[in-house]
């Protein structure tokens, strides 16, 4: 005679599915009708998938890809370590004055130039000497001097003590703080170099975070050519400015679900390692639960995170062709409605010459949650009760094999 079961059912969501039939007596006919119903149960019940395709994937990249800087000729770099330094606000300069009192006597001078670019000198007065080098300031106080002052004279000029920049350098640098630079070493690059340079762990990649408001924030890769040129025909760096010298990612994939060795999966340093040898080297699929899907969670150049939903199926099979996989990306192969009831059929139902006998019985596991709560809500009066029907609910199930006759 049919009778009608209960059962529940959990999706990946964390979603309950109650689903109740109405089957033979037969345990055979129960267990395919439970089967139905908590496959159909996971399905039905499953959350929204908010994974983007691999298709959808392939056209962000690519139009990242399509946004980056053009390519910089060598012709129009101009190096700024080839340039002499240009004297500016705030350096003090050191002056040698031969033949200013006599012939051949030496007269110095110590001067700091002020705001307006200009010294003071104590015969002629004020002389320009802003963003001049220092051959050039050399020349401009010889001019002021002869022939007005004197018929003859040499002079040599020193930098002293620049005024530096201060920026502060953080991240993966071998001294990160402040770093002072020098006028004409104003760029990323001598901000590294003050700073200790790159440590072992870092992606060559640095960030420039202006003090300024209105100014955007620029990313320099200097293991590019490209990039390295970009970043020397930059404007000059400000005092306040930040440098964010980025951590390198780990060389390796990490591989998580339905694997049966979930871990890490070692890539080479700025190389790439397909789909399938990841899967291989993490000792492949779970047996017997055969997972259609996995998602890869990647970290896309300007930042953003995505969640790509994979058809594991056809790239095991080869009708899709294989994925490559790079060092920080996330394999996930995750549960779905279908393992779940694999995976719940293999541990609990067993098939043997005689017939089909159930490990699981969810009333029993139910009363002796039960029985164990020792709150105070559960009374005397509803453990007798639990007692006296735990013998006969779980034979409405799953009822129990008769005897043969004899």
């Amino acid at each position: 005679m049919p009778t009608l079961s209960t059962w529940v059912s959990t999706d990946p969501c964390g979603k309950h599915t109650v689903a109740r039939i109405w089957a033979r007596g037969d345990r055979w006919s129960r267990l395919c009708a439970a089967g139905f119903i908590v496959s159909t149960g996971l399905l039905i019940s499953g959350c929204a998938d908010n994974r983007i395709s691999l298709e959808t994937l392939h056209e962000m990249e690519l139009e990242l890809a399509a946004t980056e800087p053009v390519a910089v000729e060598p012709a129009r770099l101009p190096l700024t370590d080839v340039h002499p330094y240009t004297v500016g606000s705030g350096d003090v300069l050191s002056l040698t004055l031969v033949g200013l009192m006599e012939e051949y006597s030496e007269t110095k001078l110590r001067v700091r130039v002020r705001e307006d670019g200009r010294v003071s000198l104590p015969l002629v007065g004020e002389v320009d000497v802003a963003g001049q080098d220092l051959q050039r300031v050399e020349k401009a106080v010889y001019d002021a001097h002869v022939p007005t002052f004197v018929k003859a004279l040499s002079v040599y000029v020193e930098l002293v003590e620049p005024d530096p920049t201060t920026v502060v350098v953080v991240g993966a640098a071998g001294k990160p703080g402040l770093v002072p630079l020098r006028s004409n070493q104003r760029n990323v690059l001598y901000a590294v170099a003050h700073s200790g340079g790159f440590l072992g762990g870092t992606s060559g990649r640095v960030h420039v975070r202006p003090i300024r408001s209105d100014q955007e924030e620029q990313t320099y890769d200097l293991t590019d050519v490209n990039d390295l040129r970009r970043a020397m025909l930059a404007p000059p760096l400000e005092s306040g400015d930040m440098v964010v010298v980025e951590s390198a990612d780990a060389d390796a994939v990490y591989v998580t679900g339905l694997v049966n060795a979930p871990g890490l999966v070692p890539v080479p340093h700025n190389g790439k390692v397909s789909l399938v040898r990841t899967i291989a080297a993490s000792g492949g699929l779970r047996d017997f639960l055969d997972p259609g899907e996995a998602t890869l969670w990647r970290k896309l150049p300007d930042g953003k995170q995505v969640r790509v939903k994979l058809e594991l199926t056809d790239i095991m099979n080869g009708k899709s062709p294989d994925l490559a996989l790079l060092p920080g990306d996330v394999l996930d192969v995750p549960h779905t409605g279908g393992t779940r009831f694999r995976e719940w059929f293999a541990a609990n139902i067993r098939l043997g010459p005689f017939g089909v006998s159930a490990m699981y019985d969810p009333w029993a596991d139910y009363r002796a949650r039960i029985l164990s709560n020792n709150d105070n809500d559960v009374n005397i009066v509803q453990r007798s009760a639990l007692q006296a029907l735990g013998g006969s609910i779980p034979q409405l199930i799953i009822p129990p094999v008769n005897a043969a006759a004899p």
